[in-house]
């Protein structure tokens, strides 16, 4: 069934799935400020013209290097890697200065308890781990994959397939969550079903248009969406 903007697909039966994996920026948790002085830090050091949070914000999703060359512009290597260290140094202190879950995100965990959650980002594996642990989250999840040199970034399946064989989870039996249309498109490329958030940070009609299995407006949506 097609709308314009489904609220959500409740009109499917509740997902069966052992296992449910999520996006951590804009979809886990709030992080965008937090990133936004991260990046106007950078700028700043290099005599750059800062950048408002919403124009920062719809950069996010593809790593910190691809961050960083958006928010640049116009750079050259040189720049782009002195960027990326004054990111690393301010972020690496300030990574949950006003970062926090989306509201509902912890009743969400804990009804849900008793199945298997993995985190899938494409944020740098230290500051992935890093935020889940500031914010007491890292034990809620039984495998936390960041962004590492040995994977490539989502939307490639090879991390998610990482999670799935480490778990020993079937592709069916799991659900790729998400507010991007990496998270959409990895689960596609795993044969793993997808729900949208289109709570966080991408346009809704970004991710509509990619067919997700299912859409949530707010994390408390996925306790009907997926069976207990």
């Amino acid at each position: 069934m097609q709308t314009s903007a489904p609220p959500s697909k409740h009109s499917l039966a509740p997902a069966q799935a052992d296992l449910l994996i999520f996006d951590l920026d804009g979809t886990l948790i709030d992080t965008c400020r937090d990133l936004a002085n991260a990046v106007n830090f950078a700028l700043q050091q290099l005599g750059k013209e800062t950048l408002p949070m919403e124009n920062i914000v719809k950069m996010v999703g593809d790593g910190t290097r691809t961050l960083l060359t958006r928010a640049l512009q116009q750079s050259t290597e040189a720049e782009l890697q002195s960027a990326l260290q004054h990111f690393r140094a301010h972020y690496a202190v300030h990574l949950a200065d006003f970062s926090k879950p989306y509201d509902g995100m912890a009743e969400v965990l804990a009804h849900f308890r008793t199945k298997k959650k993995a985190v899938l980002s494409n944020k740098p594996h230290e500051f992935t781990l890093a935020l889940l642990e500031r914010l007491h989250l890292a034990q809620a999840f039984d495998f936390i994959q960041g962004g590492q040199a040995a994977l490539p970034l989502k939307p490639d399946p090879t991390s998610l397939q990482n999670i799935l064989a480490h778990l020993q989870v079937e592709a069916a039996r799991a659900l790729m969550i998400g507010d991007g249309e990496n998270d959409i498109l990895v689960g596609k490329a795993a044969g793993v079903r997808t729900c949208a958030a289109t709570y966080g940070y991408r346009p809704a009609e970004n991710l509509l248009t990619l067919t997700p299995d299912f859409v949530m407006q707010a994390p408390l949506e996925l306790l009907t969406i997926v069976s207990s």
